[in-house]
């Protein structure tokens, strides 16, 4: 069972993502309207923020992966249509074991997958966009981010 409530329109999770980086770039994924995403979702209950992050890499791209540093604790606000969420996000460096795949499914759906150097993120639309900024001069100690305007 996801960590998520939702109370009338407004949904409150906690979420896990891996940056998976080697060699100086990042493995994304894209969608059809050529928005970027990082491999993540919502901690299950009971489950360690680490943990969610290499269960989801499983899930969403089928290779194991290690975690190597907590980079970034997101305290996230926004809305999508008529939704109102409220995220804590736990941003994980992972290190990929294996060869990663060109595409990931999610919820039957097939993505491209692709590497992308960390310092050219910053023209690229993705998600989440504190990424643009902050992955780029991450010094290897973890960031708290405060992101609660409402977009």
């Amino acid at each position: 069972m996801d960590f998520r409530i939702k109370e009338s329109r407004q949904i409150f999770g906690i979420r896990a993502t891996a940056l998976i980086i080697k060699n100086s770039k990042i493995f994304l994924t894209k969608d059809k309207k050529g928005r970027y995403y990082t491999i993540g979702g919502a901690i299950e209950v009971n489950e360690e923020s680490s943990q969610a992050a290499i269960r989801e890499v499983k899930e969403e791209l089928d290779i194991d992966c290690l975690v190597k540093d907590l980079a970034f604790i997101v305290e996230n606000k926004f809305t999508q249509g008529e939704l109102s969420f409220h995220n804590i996000e736990f941003h994980y460096i992972v290190e990929p074991i294996g060869e990663t795949p060109n595409e990931m499914i999610e919820c039957g759906q097939k993505r491209a997958c692709e590497w992308i150097e960390v310092d050219k993120i910053v023209n690229l639309d993705i998600v989440p966009a504190f990424l643009k900024e902050e992955l780029p001069i991450w010094n290897g100690q973890m960031k708290h981010i405060i992101n609660m305007k409402e977009e």
